[in-house]
C-alpha cells in the first residue's frame, strides 16, 4: 500500500480475482494452463496459449508470469504470482 505523501509508490487501480487453474506440467517443467475455475464454480476451457512471459499486473500490482490465453473468442491474461493464479478486474 502507498504511504501517505509518498508519490513514488502508485496505488493499484484494480484488484485481483483469484482463480483455480487446471494445468499440465511438461516433462521439462513448463506449466501449461488448460482450464480455469471462477470463484462461483464456473469453468472455462483454455483453447490456446498465445504467449507466456515474465510480466507485471499493472492494474492490480504484482510481478510474476503472464499468460495470454484464448478462451472461446476472447483473449484473456492470467497471472501466476507466488504460486497463485489471478486475473485483473
Amino acid at each position: 500500500m502507498r504511504q501517505a505523501g509518498n508519490p513514488f509508490i502508485p496505488e493499484p487501480l484494480g484488484h485481483r480475482a483469484y482463480i483455480g487453474v487446471y494445468l499440465y506440467t511438461t516433462p521439462g517443467g513448463d506449466i501449461q494452463p488448460r482450464r480455469i475455475r471462477w470463484e462461483d464454480g464456473t469453468e472455462w476451457d483454455i483453447d490456446r496459449i498465445i504467449d507466456v512471459r515474465p510480466g507485471v499486473a499493472r492494474k492490480a500490482g504484482g510481478a510474476g508470469m503472464r499468460y495470454l490465453v484464448r478462451i472461446g473468442r476472447h483473449e484473456r491474461v492470467l497471472y501466476l504470482v507466488d504460486g497463485k493464479w489471478f486475473v485483473e478486474v
